[in-house]
């Protein structure tokens, strides 16, 4: 994903945004994850250094979405269950954010701008969703 660097911030949040982890091939899933494993319905972008991702998936049918932009933003996501959505944008730097699903049809959201944000969702049931959206930071 080297050619990536290449591309605008905007281009490649939104080509990242876009796709599947189905519509790439493993050697692209390979580069930024330095943790976890790539499974079906998982997309990792990074633009800049210095960005982490961990994702665990354990069940059928979950999906998370990593994209990071800046630098130092760390993201982690675990899922347990099936058809588990979960989504992390975060922009800026030294952002961190956090998404534990247990369950079943679970959906989390967290997006941050800016500098320094926390977040995490942990939801242990079936039919759960919620959502964070911070743009200030510190």
């Amino acid at each position: 994903m080297k050619a990536a660097h290449l591309f605008s911030a905007a281009c490649v949040l939104w080509l990242a945004a876009a796709a599947r982890a189905s519509d790439l091939a493993p050697s692209e899933l390979d580069g930024p994850v330095r943790a976890g494993k790539a499974t079906a319905g998982m997309v990792a972008g990074f633009v800049a250094r210095q960005n982490q991702a961990t994702v665990a998936q354990d069940g059928t049918a979950n999906s998370a979405s990593v994209v990071q932009s800046g630098l130092d933003n760390e993201a982690l996501v675990q899922q347990r269950g099936q058809q588990n959505d979960a989504d992390i944008l975060q922009a800026g730097r030294g952002n961190r954010a956090a998404i534990d699903q247990q369950g079943v049809l679970n959906t989390a959201r967290i997006e941050q701008y800016g500098q320094q944000g926390l977040a995490r969702i942990t939801q242990y049931g079936n039919g759960k969703s919620a959502t964070i959206i911070q743009y200030q930071g510190r």
